[in-house]
């Protein structure tokens, strides 16, 4: 028979998380072990925690009250055990990050060869995805977003200087079409669009001069949901494009790609590393943290 203090992951898990199949892949066990511990819990506190369906799980009376009183002292055991293992100990583990593509490609792949060799015991999992993702549904430890993204739950920590936006076309395009004068020339011209993947919204177009700054929609018949096409249809001179500029370095020096309108680029906040709130710091996730502050202060640098 197991004893309260082994059941109780089981029943935190299906608590968090709304759902047998989630907690048991969390876990690292079957559905069917999570309801036999569930229901050896129950049968030991004499009480029903969960009102069960086919189609969904929820807490009881008796099991809110049980979770509340619960959860705080399981996460002060998780403290415990991550500042023992702390002492002297290395990062290891599973690290899951839930991340946009574009944030995967300017500033987690380009040195993901040294994390890898300072932390070889941490088995970092990438997940890219644009649209938002829930942490703690999705079993994440962290997410990289846009500050204007996050939720207020949430502590943000920067890990760059910032992005600044560039409009951007191929010589063809240029050619074939002629270049903007001014930001409000862009109404005539075939602009690629991005449409975000959870909003289903148009991303405007922004601009800055001399301190003004303002959006603007643009027209144009070519609508992507990933960055990457989009600098393919630019050169492919399909049309302009406005990016970051990380993502269009090699093509611009190169002469693959010129840049429109430098005069009215515009600056974005930047991505920043994401956790909720009162959520104890994994050294894993720590160490992450830390190694991306170290790149954006040496690009600050």
């Amino acid at each position: 028979m197991s004893s309260l203090l082994q059941l109780l992951p089981y029943f935190e898990a299906v608590a968090r998380l709304g759902n047998f199949t989630r907690a048991a892949n969390q876990l690292g066990v079957t559905p069917p072990a999570v309801s036999q511990n569930i229901q050896a819990l129950e049968n030991q506190l004499g009480v029903r925690l969960f009102h069960r369906t086919s189609r969904s799980v929820r807490l009881s009376d008796e099991g809110r009250l049980f979770y509340q009183k619960v959860s705080p002292a399981m996460s002060q055991i998780d403290v415990a055990a991550d500042d023992v293992r702390a002492l002297g100990a290395q990062p290891a583990g599973l690290l899951r990050i839930t991340l946009p593509q574009l944030a995967a490609s300017l500033l987690v792949m380009p040195h993901l060869a040294e994390f890898q060799r300072r932390y070889p015991e941490v088995q970092l999992e990438l997940f890219t995805e644009d649209r938002f993702s829930d942490l703690v549904l999705g079993s994440f430890d962290a997410g990289i977003r846009m500050h204007a993204m996050l939720q207020k739950d949430m502590i943000a920590v920067p890990i760059d200087n910032g992005q600044r936006r560039v409009l951007v076309a191929s010589p063809d395009y240029l050619a074939r079409c002629g270049a903007p004068a001014t930001p409000d020339d862009l109404l005539a011209h075939h602009c690629l669009r991005y449409r975000f993947p959870g909003s289903g919204k148009l991303e405007p177009w922004y601009f800055s001069r001399h301190g003004d700054g303002r959006a603007l929609d643009v027209s144009g018949s070519l609508i992507f949901n990933e960055d990457r096409l989009i600098k393919d249809a630019a050169l492919a001179g399909l049309g302009i494009a406005q990016r970051f500029q990380g993502t269009v370095v090699q093509e611009l020096a190169q002469g693959d790609l010129v840049e429109v309108l430098p005069e009215y680029a515009s600056e974005a906040s930047g991505f920043f590393i994401y956790f909720p709130a009162g959520r104890h710091l994994p050294l894993k996730l720590r160490a992450f943290i830390d190694f991306m502050r170290e790149r954006r202060e040496r690009q600050h640098r």
